[in-house]
């Protein structure tokens, strides 16, 4: 595999950066609002009719009309101001408007993916014929977001889920360890075809889960891709989401995509779901239940629990990620030539039950012989602005896509980034005025300081700097004097400065808010 036998210190010879464009600022015209519409007009009244009308009393029937023309320039040009403003990715405020501009580029956000988490099946005592498990075994817990429901299936070499198998505790075994859990619930909707070209049909429930969509026709299942571009009549579908996620199952004209005949029974399965409420901790489910095996006079008990932590759930793109991922999946075109392609192309990339890339840096190796060796070092997005390490089957995933779309002689080079997790010490001087408000200001300081380090604003070898983090703060105002403290695992690289290597992340670890009142 490409990300095997890599040397990890390597110093490059050159490091990918980011392409930096100017930002639009949102449009905004002046002397536009209802005010300065009525002064404006009442100016230019008095211009050119100033001798033959002097009439601008507020009560006068003149006035009446002048502000009722006032109201409709100001609410005609608010509109005008807004269009504009949503036609430009930049300025764009409401989501369905960033869903449009994405799919006019043929820019795909990136659904929910369900959170998943490894399983147990164990009984006590081994038997002399298998124990079959009908799946999906399904489990409703509680979290801090509310309840929760996770889907169990059993895993294949990859631990990816087999959907059509059982769950089996094979004889003379007390455990199988190879299932997966799912956050979600499986829906299955049934359609009736109506024979026409380019049918197609909503799913009823939503948010629906990023490639768990299964479609069979009269029985037959049927393939989903990503396009009818190869003019082939195939048993194939697509599936396109809405704003919320919803989704619809689309079909071809019979010269790309077969059509459902008229009255064929059409059975879409999917799943729905997807978030980080989802990554639960180890152990959070120890259930037991009881199941009928044949020959056996009662039932026998088998104990389920998750025994690695829920991980990689993600709610779907939001209006934010897609202004920050589109322009450079736009400049990369589905190619990876220059170091800022590999980057992009990595940060964007997303497996069904595997998590998705949160951050990654390119860099080009320096020796002459190794002209073509590019080291991609990631780190797999946990939760929302939480990184960790890539499983292996991530990293296999990545490298086979980027085999597709590398330039030939490239040879890429998959490695772990690395994370240097800082606990932070905030210390607040404010009035003693204030003291009955700490909590609130408290709150505010804890969520700006998250802000600050957000995956959007950080990169490999950023330097974090104290001076930055109090410019995040010196907006509340209430604040006398802010001091902070960093303290790494390196004892000489803490204080007021974490300095970081090229393949190095700062993340913070845990945050220290403490108030003194003069």
């Amino acid at each position: 595999m490409a990300y095997e036998n890599c040397p990890f210190d390597v110093t490059p010879y050159d490091k990918s950066n980011l392409v930096k464009t100017p930002q639009l600022v949102s449009l905004n015209y002046t002397n536009q609002d209802f005010w300065s519409m009525k002064s404006r007009l009442v100016g230019f009244i008095q211009e050119k009719f100033g001798e033959s009308f002097t009439d601008f009393v507020e009560s006068d029937l003149a006035m009446m009309l002048i502000e009722n023309w006032s109201f409709i320039a100001d609410t005609l040009s608010f509109k005008m101001d807004q269009i504009a403003n949503e036609i430009f990715l930049d300025t764009v405020s409401e989501v369905d408007n960033a869903f449009r501009l994405a799919i006019l580029v043929g820019f795909k956000p990136q659904p929910p993916i369900a959170a998943r988490s490894m399983w147990s099946a164990t009984i006590t005592t081994a038997l002399d014929t298998d124990l079959v498990i009908n799946v999906p075994q399904t489990f409703d817990i509680t979290t801090e977001q509310g309840p929760q429901t996770i889907e169990i299936y059993p895993a294949d070499s990859s631990n990816n889920p087999i959907f059509d198998d059982s769950i089996v505790i094979s004889a003379g075994s007390f455990i199988n360890s190879k299932i997966i859990g799912l956050e979600g619930e499986t829906i299955s909707q049934n359609i009736v075809g109506n024979g026409e070209i380019s049918q197609f049909y909503e799913l009823d429930e939503g948010p629906v889960i990023s490639g768990s969509v299964r479609v069979s026709v009269d029985g037959v299942l049927w393939e989903q891709v990503d396009y009818f571009t190869d003019s082939q009549p195939r048993r194939e579908f697509r599936v396109e989401y809405d704003p919320t996620y919803g989704a619809y199952i689309m079909f071809g004209n019979n010269r790309a995509g077969l059509i459902p005949s008229n009255g064929s029974m059409i059975l879409a399965i999917y799943r729905v779901g997807g978030g980080p409420s989802g990554n639960i901790v180890t152990g959070a489910v120890n259930t037991q239940r009881n199941f009928i095996v044949p020959g056996f006079e009662f039932r026998v008990p088998v104990t389920f629990t998750n025994y690695t932590r829920g991980e990689f759930g993600y709610l779907g793109d939001n209006i934010e990620n897609i202004k920050t991922k589109l322009p450079p999946w736009l400049r990369t075109q589905n190619r990876v030539v220059a170091g800022t392609d590999y980057e992009t192309f990595a940060d964007q990339f997303s497996t069904e039950y595997h998590g998705q890339i949160g951050k990654s840096k390119a860099t080009l190796r320096q020796h002459g012989c190794a002209a073509n060796i590019v080291d991609l070092y990631i780190l797999a997005l946990d939760a929302e602005d939480t990184l960790t390490e890539a499983s292996n089957e991530l990293k296999v995933a990545l490298s086979d896509e980027i085999e597709d779309v590398k330039m030939i002689t490239d040879l890429v080079c998959i490695k772990d980034g690395v994370i240097v997790e800082v606990d932070i010490t905030i210390d607040i001087t404010m009035d003693k005025f204030y003291r009955k408000f700490e909590e609130e200001y408290r709150e505010r300081i804890h969520r700006q300081t998250i802000n600050f380090f957000s995956l959007n604003n950080w990169d490999y070898e950023k330097t974090l700097k104290s001076v930055d983090l109090i410019k995040e703060l010196s907006d509340i105002k209430e604040i006398r004097s802010i001091e902070t403290d960093f303290q790494t695992e390196d004892t000489s690289n803490s204080g007021d400065t974490v300095t970081t290597r090229f393949y190095e992340i700062v993340r913070h670890s845990s945050i220290e808010i403490n108030f003194v009142y003069e």
